[in-house]
């Protein structure tokens, strides 16, 4: 019997609530007595009605998120929505009272009991899952390991934290890390929060390596794991499958397992299909159809036009430099002119400033630095 101290928890922006919805269905199926919560990072109360999701809603403005604003403008929406995580997990622990939580991606789909991962925070503070157990072979197709070098050794998609001291020291020193560096940079050696793992590891310790190929199971292990069903049980390698990660599948392709993959297709392995088909169906009885329109409440300025990453970059480099700018979500103009303000040069684009820097220069450290921004921008197009 797992205790009634457990929780398990997502975030959000209002318009993936279909599959907090979907997640949040398929685990009470397993865990109808363990309470459910999602952070929507952004204004939902015209379209959500708390008392008809299956889960607690959580506001931005319950955490404790210092500079909430800022960091809402500084990141895009993948990235604002992972650097809160450890802002929620904290909040679960010592608000809600807590003493053990897991935390799931919102495209995921729960197909087994987890009782096993709440057993194991028992003995460990953390849970984590790599991303390989097996390393991919050398045939040029993706994803490669390149692509597990610069995301991170484990998937953060999946997060299991009991209530200690070693966790509440953690979530302070994650939390840091993820106010000023939650950005997908892979030339800068940046991936959201999955890269500063790697490290914590060897920083705290009471972190498991949950290694059973039934969880987390995503287009990232598929080169070694085998789905089959017996009646309505779901396995993986012949064991039970836990719960499948549906990572960077888009509806509006239906015959593609991943956008990040070419590895793998509903052809080479019909095998999957099935669960894929399921999935598509619940998220579609769920609202996609609807939700999935609704707007990011801060992809926009105050006069409706649409905030382009690269002015996030160069707001964050403004603030680097210690300079507060007040009420960046007013207009692009109102912003361009205070950055301009601060500092003419400093601020212009990285994309400007490497052009620049080449022209003065031809030297090999600055054909680095203009090569690794553009590589960086390429792979974030790409992904």
């Amino acid at each position: 019997m797992i205790s009634s101290t457990s929780g398990v928890c997502t975030i959000v922006a209002k318009n993936y609530i279909s599959f907090a919805r979907t997640l949040f269905q398929s685990f009470q199926k397993q865990h109808p007595d363990i309470r459910c919560y999602v952070l929507v990072i952004d204004d939902w109360k015209d379209y959500l009605k708390p008392s008809e999701e299956p889960f607690e809603i959580i506001s931005l403005g319950d955490i404790a998120v210092p500079d909430a604003e800022e960091m809402a403008f500084k990141y895009d929406i993948t990235e604002f929505s992972t650097a809160v995580k450890p802002f929620l997990l904290e909040y679960l622990l010592v608000k809600k009272g807590h003493d053990k939580l897991l935390y799931l991606d919102p495209d995921i789909l729960v197909t087994g009991s987890l009782d096993g991962l709440f057993k194991k925070l028992d003995q460990h503070d953390f849970l984590i899952t790599p991303h390989l157990d097996t390393d991919y072979p050398e045939d040029g197709l993706l994803p490669d390991d390149r692509h597990i070098l610069i995301s991170g050794v484990f998937n953060l998609g999946f997060f299991g934290i009991r209530k200690s001291q070693t966790s509440e020291s953690f979530l302070k020193w994650w939390q840091g890390k993820l106010q000023t560096k939650c950005v997908i940079d892979h030339a800068r050696g940046y991936f959201v929060d999955q890269r500063f793992i790697d490290l914590a590891i060897t920083l705290f310790p009471g972190f498991y390596f949950e290694k059973d190929t039934g969880y987390n199971a995503a287009y990232w292990n598929m080169h070694s794991r085998h789905l089959s069903r017996e009646a309505d049980i779901w396995k993986c390698n012949g064991g039970r499958l836990y719960f499948f990660h549906f990572s960077a599948y888009k509806l509006e392709r239906p015959d593609s397992i991943s956008g990040h993959a070419n590895r793998f297709n509903f052809q080479n392995r019909p095998d999957v299909k099935p669960l894929f088909d399921e999935y598509h169906h619940r998220l579609i009885e769920n609202g996609y159809l609807k939700t999935y329109q609704w707007p990011y409440t801060f992809g926009n300025f105050a006069d409706g036009g649409k905030i382009p990453y690269e002015l996030r970059g160069r707001y964050r480099a403004a603030l680097k430099t210690g300079v507060k700018i007040t009420d960046p979500f007013r207009s692009r103009d109102h912003l361009e002119a205070k950055l301009r303000s601060i500092d003419p040069g400093r601020n212009q684009s990285p994309f400007v400033l490497s052009l620049k820097r080449l022209g003065r220069n031809l030297t090999p450290p600055f054909v680095w630095e203009g090569l690794s921004w553009i590589k960086s921008q390429c792979l974030r197009i790409a992904h």
